[in-house]
C-alpha cells in the first residue's frame, strides 16, 4: 500500500509540474558550457541566475563545483553565479600529467574564465582550497578583483595543524573504510559507491554526523575518472609551497572572510587571512564547521548579501532569521523575485505560528482542500487534519521548526517551491532534518499552500513518520 501511495504522489507531482511547465513559467536562468585553456584543457562551467553582478565561485578540492551549487543557490535570486570545475575536476578534462596540475595552471584558469566572459573586475567566492586558490589569483592579479569572499579558506601557511574529528563510532568507521576501499577500486557502480563513501567522509567536516545531513551538495556529480584520478591532490601539494602574504597587502579590493569556529583548522588560520588584507573583515560562525553556509544559512546569506551591496556586514546580520533574505527592491523586482519574497513571508509566518503552537493558525495558510504528504504516512487532507497533523508533530518532540527556501518555479496561479527544513526539541537538539517540495495555488490574489510534501534526510525514523494524528485526544 505504501509503495502505491508513493507512486501516486510521484504521478501527482509530475502532473502539477507539467501544468506549470506548459504555462509561462519563471525560474532561475541556467546555462552550461566549456571554456578552453591555452593548453587545451576544457573547463566545464555552469551559470545560474541573471543578476546584474556576477559572482565567480571557486570550489575546494580535490572535488568539484557541484558540492557547492545546491547549497548556495539562493544567492542566484539576486546575482549571477558562475561556477566552473577546475582542471581534472567535475566535468572538466581529465588531466593525469602532474606538469599540468601545478598551482600556477589553476591560477591562470581563473584568468582564462574571467577573460572568456569579458568580466573586467571579478567578484570571487572561494571555499576551502578554492579560497586559497582565489587568494593566489588576487595576489597575482590584484587589479582584476572587485571583491572577494573566502569561506573557511585553507591556511596561508603550513604552521596551522589540522584536528580532524571523525564523528564516527567504531562500526561506522569500519563501514567507512570498507566503502573507501570499494570505491577506490573503481567498481562498476562507481557513482553509488562514491555516495556511500563521501556520505560518511562528510562527517569530518561538520560539528556532528547529524549536521552533515543538512548538506545538499553532491560531490559525486562528476566524471568519476576525475574523482578517482591518482594525481588529484597534486595542486594542493604545489600551492602550499607558495608564500603570497606580501602580495596580499597590495590587494585593494574588499575581502570578507566567513569561517566556522568548529572547523578542522584552528580559527587563527582564518584570522591570518583577514589580517593579510588591508581592506577586510571576518565573520565568526559559532558552532559551525567547514560549511558555514550549510550549518548557519541565516547568518551566511545575510552576510554575503550585505557585503555584495558594497559594505561590510554589520551587527544586523546576527538578527537575520527566516526562510531567506528579502532585499528592499524584491517586491518591485523580477517575477521570480516577487514570487520568492511572497513565499518567504508565508514560510516565515508558518514557522512563527508552528513555533508558537498555533496549529489552527498554521492550517489557515493552506487552501481548504490542501494535502500534506509526510514521510511514511497517508495523505493529510483539509484544515482539520492538517491542524491535527502539526499538533501531533509537536507531541512527538518538535519544539521549533526552521525552513529555508532554496529555489522555485512560478506560473500565473501555481508555484513550486523547494527547500530544507530542520526540527529541534526543547533542548534545541536536532530531531529531524529534511527537504520539502511545496506547491502553492493563488486564490483571490493570495498564495496558499496547496500540496506540502517533505521527506527526512536522517538515517533514523522521523517523528513525523508516525501516522497517528487522526487519533489525537482533542483536549
Amino acid at each position: 500500500m505504501k509503495s502505491i501511495l508513493l507512486k501516486l504522489n510521484q504521478i501527482l507531482l509530475l502532473l502539477i509540474i507539467s501544468v506549470v511547465a506548459q504555462a509561462q513559467t519563471e525560474r532561475l536562468h541556467i546555462s552550461e558550457g566549456y571554456v578552453k585553456t591555452k593548453d587545451s584543457v576544457r573547463l566545464y562551467y555552469n551559470i545560474v541566475g541573471a543578476g546584474s553582478d556576477t559572482l565567480m565561485v571557486v570550489h575546494g578540492g580535490p572535488y568539484n563545483s557541484n558540492y557547492l551549487l545546491s547549497d548556495i543557490k539562493p544567492l542566484a535570486a539576486h546575482h549571477t553565479l558562475l561556477l566552473y570545475d577546475q582542471r581534472s575536476a567535475g566535468y572538466s578534462t581529465v588531466v593525469k600529467d602532474t606538469a599540468s596540475l601545478n598551482a600556477s595552471k589553476y591560477i591562470e584558469d581563473i584568468e582564462t574564465v574571467r577573460k572568456h566572459f569579458n568580466i573586467e573586475k571579478v567578484n570571487l567566492l572561494g571555499h576551502s582550497k578554492g579560497g586559497l586558490l582565489a587568494g593566489n589569483y588576487a595576489a597575482k592579479y590584484p587589479n582584476r578583483v572587485k571583491s572577494m569572499i573566502l569561506v573557511n579558506p585553507s591556511p596561508l601557511t603550513n604552521s596551522w595543524k589540522s584536528s580532524y574529528k571523525s564523528n564516527m563510532d567504531s562500526i561506522t568507521n569500519l563501514v567507512y573504510e570498507q566503502n573507501e576501499k570499494k570505491y577506490k577500486n573503481s567498481p562498476i557502480d562507481s557513482t553509488k559507491s562514491c555516495w556511500d563513501y563521501y556520505a560518511l567522509e562528510a562527517r569530518y567536516y561538520y560539528p556532528s554526523a547529524v549536521h552533515a545531513r543538512r548538506m545538499w551538495g553532491d560531490v559525486c556529480n562528476s566524471i568519476q575518472a576525475n574523482m578517482l584520478n591518482p594525481s588529484i591532490g597534486y595542486m594542493g601539494y604545489t600551492i602550499k609551497k607558495r608564500n603570497i602574504i606580501p602580495e596580499l597587502g597590495k590587494v585593494k579590493a574588499p575581502v570578507l572572510v566567513l569561517a566556522g569556529d568548529q572547523d578542522y583548522k584552528p580559527f587563527g588560520a582564518f584570522e591570518e587571512w583577514k589580517e593579510s588584507f588591508p581592506n577586510s573583515a571576518i565573520v565568526r560562525f559559532r558552532g559551525s564547521g567547514h560549511f558555514p553556509h550549510v550549518d548557519d544559512p541565516d547568518l551566511f546569506f545575510a552576510a554575503v548579501e550585505q557585503f555584495l551591496t558594497g559594505k561590510f556586514p554589520d551587527s544586523t546580520i546576527y538578527k537575520s532569521k527566516g526562510a531567506g533574505v528579502i532585499l528592499p527592491n524584491d517586491d518591485d523586482g523580477t517575477p521570480y523575485q516577487k514570487a520568492r519574497a511572497a513565499v518567504i513571508r508565508i514560510e516565515n509566518e508558518l514557522v512563527d505560528l508552528l513555533n508558537k503552537g498555533d496549529w489552527k493558525g498554521a492550517a489557515s495558510l493552506y487552501s481548504s482542500d490542501a494535502v500534506i504528504y509526510g514521510p511514511s504516512s497517508p495523505p493529510v487532507i483539509g484544515h482539520q487534519a492538517i491542524t491535527s497533523f502539526w499538533h501531533t508533530v509537536s507531541i512527538r518532540g518538535m519544539s521549533t521548526i526552521e525552513l529555508q527556501l532554496m529555489d522555485l518555479e512560478v506560473s500565473e496561479n501555481l508555484l513550486v517551491a523547494r527547500g530544507k527544513y530542520v526540527m529541534r526539541d526543547k533542548e534545541k537538539e536536532y530531531i529531524d532534518i529534511g527537504k520539502f517540495v511545496a506547491l502553492y495555488r493563488k486564490e483571490e490574489g493570495k498564495w496558499l499552500l496547496h500540496t506540502d510534501m517533505f521527506n527526512s534526510s536522517l538515517e533514523t525514523r522521523s517523528p513525523i513518520s508516525i501516522p497517528d494524528y487522526l487519533q489525537l485526544d482533542e483536549k
